[in-house]
């Protein structure tokens, strides 16, 4: 369907923005997991369509592979743990934690030719990082620590989902404010007239900045009690994007006091895609207030369960819609408050494209040594 001379001019998504077909971004760090999860059972994870096997050493230290064995293709998540080494179920065949074979019962031997693909892994605190690039060359100046998960003047509260639709939707989704008092109506995160609230946006190189300033804003009655705030408050709205795997948000709530008081508040939005269509999306909520209160803990736990949760289901919502309905000129239409989300979409698209010229010349390099 032609767009036609009276169609709204409030634009239309269109080239130059990422989308489902973008190819997933392999040069950067994603979280695989929380630390917690990695144990000495082999757990199975697929990531940027790779699947992916982990394990801890006896010393601790976790390990990525490749899930399948190089002899038979067998799913060697659904082997053991020998020491610091990986046994596939079916022939028995053992992997030292660098890929390389320890052994073949069958040859009783460890022929060089038989290896396992392996990732570099960086664990910071409860989160744990792998690097989908070269694994030869980790790009360490691209991980984002995230020190208030780590440092002890910071309590955090965290939980994870998996979610049937595309990571990209994620981004659009939380950089987006006008959606909360009516997904998230009933957490009483914000009111109708603050969807309006305009936003200041900044863009330097490839990283994207947002804020918007929300006032008479609600506040937990226990951290108003523990830090001996009084309305009306005012609330400060962060957004950082500065890698595909990670939305980091921050709210500054200023109460009434003379002098005023402050409380911060980190939300960390991890989504590391397992395909286009799929996500593992995990997040983390921090405060530098009443940060020994377990119950004020439990309340965050059970908002971010809450409103996280219809931000999953409306986006597998969407996705299932877009899958299904098929309208070749449909083109979803974008509004002013819709700004950011479409930079960051036009981001990604300029790393995608950038990371995809790079490829003929990194498999050039790899020939010529």
């Amino acid at each position: 369907m032609q767009q036609t001379a009276n169609a709204p001019k409030i634009g239309s998504k269109s080239i130059g923005v990422a989308d489902r077909d973008t190819p997933l971004l392999r040069n950067y760090w994603y979280v695989a997991a929380f630390s917690d999860e990695i144990t000495r059972e082999p757990m199975r994870r697929t990531i940027l369509e790779e699947d992916i096997v982990f394990y801890r050493k006896e010393d601790g230290t976790p390990v990525a592979a490749q899930n399948r064995c190089p002899h038979r293709s067998f799913p060697l998540h659904t082997g053991t743990v020998k020491g610091d080494r990986l046994v596939c179920g079916y022939h028995g065949m053992e992997f030292n934690a660098d890929g390389s074979c320890a052994h073949v019962p069958a040859l009783n031997a460890a022929p060089r030719a038989i290896r396992l693909d392996t990732y570099p892994l960086e664990e910071d605190g409860p989160l744990l990082w792998i690097w989908m690039g070269d694994p030869a060359k980790p790009d360490y100046s691209r991980l984002v620590r995230q020190e208030w998960c780590t440092s002890p003047e910071w309590a955090y509260v965290k939980g994870q989902m998996y979610m049937k639709a595309n990571y990209l939707g994620l981004h659009e989704n939380l950089m987006d404010l006008t959606h909360f008092p009516f997904l998230h109506g009933k957490w009483n995160i914000a009111r109708p007239e603050h969807a309006a609230a305009p936003a200041k946006i900044e863009e330097e190189g490839d990283v994207i900045r947002q804020s918007e300033t929300h006032d008479d804003v609600d506040m937990p009655p226990a951290i108003v009690e523990a830090a001996g705030m009084k309305g009306p408050f005012n609330r400060e709205a962060h957004h950082l994007v500065q890698m595909p795997g990670m939305h980091q948000g921050m709210q500054v709530t200023v109460d009434s006091s003379d002098p005023p008081k402050r409380d911060v508040q980190h939300i960390i939005h991890i989504m590391t895609p397992e395909t286009r269509t799929s996500t593992h999306y995990l997040w983390a909520m921090a405060r530098n207030n009443a940060i020994d209160d377990a119950e004020l803990s439990a309340q965050i736990q059970v908002v971010g369960d809450g409103a996280f949760t219809e931000d999953k289901v409306a986006l597998e919502d969407i996705e299932e819609l877009v899958a299904r309905d098929r309208r070749p000129g449909f083109r979803e239409k974008i509004i002013k408050t819709d700004e950011g989300g479409i930079r960051v979409l036009r981001l990604f698209a300029r790393l995608a494209e950038r990371e995809q010229a790079a490829e003929p010349e990194a498999r050039e390099a790899v020939a010529a040594e």
